[in-house]
């Protein structure tokens, strides 16, 4: 029996427990283990030719049989398709074979950035592996909220803005956040709130609020936005909506269009937000929908009507964002 894994011994899961895959962009070579109880001269070898290349990079210390082994590998993405590798002449009843998908990794539809497809058409396995959790619903991904270990790291399940933020900085890199203060608000004051209307943008306000988010997103940083999905008066701080207040939420933009008008998210709330991610590898299978992710658009409705050109969840029809609950994103970076 043997088992193919992260070289810190975690295995593959694109499911809560089956389902052992990894996506490679096409050219890629990433580095592997493979735990098993074969002999010294054990090696790896795909089910058919031409869609990956193994490279042994050490063998085990020990040729007794039965002793438990851990052998490192190189996997090279050189065709496009789907390929399983396994043991060289291992028992199939035992065996938990991996399933490669090689291609090319593309960006969510309409996004000229997505720095989800950036970890795509990375090398590094360990964020492959985490990206692959998140785009199939794995429910403690790192991006969730309501994970064990992200409830334990910050000490509440409601943890949103730290949880964007965390997981961002651990599978991208740097992240672009604010203060939640009044100066980093992108509405109007405003010292009552009864309903949604009451809240009004500034076309330049927001213009200056898109060009800023985009231009960090562009530059390969993500940014935590504040949203509100049922703004009222308590949120208010100094004629200011606060998103870290009930009635409001944190997401982390991830990718946007060319000219700034749409934004794809993270949203760390399971099932908050719901998108069918068009990017990724065409042999790769994911679910109809993605249960962490969003896209926020300019809703010129809105505009037209008087309320400015705020920027808001585009609409689905499940969750608890949905319908008139929309999230609408009120504060963020203005520098």
């Amino acid at each position: 029996m043997s088992q193919f894994q992260l070289p810190d011994g975690t295995r593959l899961l694109a499911e809560e427990d089956r389902n052992e895959k990894i996506a490679i962009h096409l050219g890629n070579e990433i580095e592997l283990e493979q735990w098993s109880a074969t002999g010294l001269l054990g090696d790896i070898e795909p089910d058919r030719p031409g869609i990956v290349e193994v490279r042994i990079l050490d063998r085990p210390r020990s040729a007794r049989p039965f002793t438990s082994n851990k052998r490192r590998f190189a996997l090279k993405a050189v065709g496009e398709g789907a390929v399983t590798i396994a043991g060289r002449n291992e028992d199939k009843a035992g065996a938990r074979p991996l399933k490669v998908l090689v291609g090319e990794f593309k960006n969510h539809q309409g996004m000229t950035k997505d720095l989800l497809a950036d970890i795509g058409r990375s090398a590094k396995p360990a964020q492959l592996y985490q990206l692959q959790r998140l785009l199939h619903n794995v429910h403690d991904n790192v991006f969730s909220q309501f994970s064990d270990a992200n409830v334990a790291a910050h000490r509440s399940p409601l943890a949103c803005g730290l949880v964007a933020k965390a997981a961002g900085e651990a599978l991208i890199g740097a992240v672009v956040s604010h203060n939640y203060k009044p100066d980093s608000s992108y509405h109007k004051a405003v010292w009552r709130v009864t309903r949604r209307d009451d809240i009004e943008y500034d076309p330049n306000v927001m213009r200056r609020a898109r060009t800023t988010i985009a231009r960090h997103v562009k530059r390969g940083r993500p940014v935590v936005v504040g949203c509100a999905y049922e703004p009222k008066t308590s949120m208010l701080n100094e004629g200011h909506l606060q998103a870290t207040r009930d009635g409001g939420h944190s997401v982390l933009i991830v990718g946007c269009n060319a000219t700034a008008t749409e934004f794809l998210y993270v949203d760390p709330f399971p099932g908050g937000s719901n998108l069918k991610y068009t990017g990724g590898i065409a042999a790769d299978s994911y679910p109809p929908l993605c249960f962490f992710l969003g896209v926020f658009k300019v809703d010129s409705l809105q505009e037209l009507i008087g309320r400015g050109p705020l920027l808001r969840k585009h609409p689905d029809k499940n969750g608890p964002w949905a319908g008139d609950r929309y999230l609408e994103v009120i504060s963020g970076p203005k520098g």
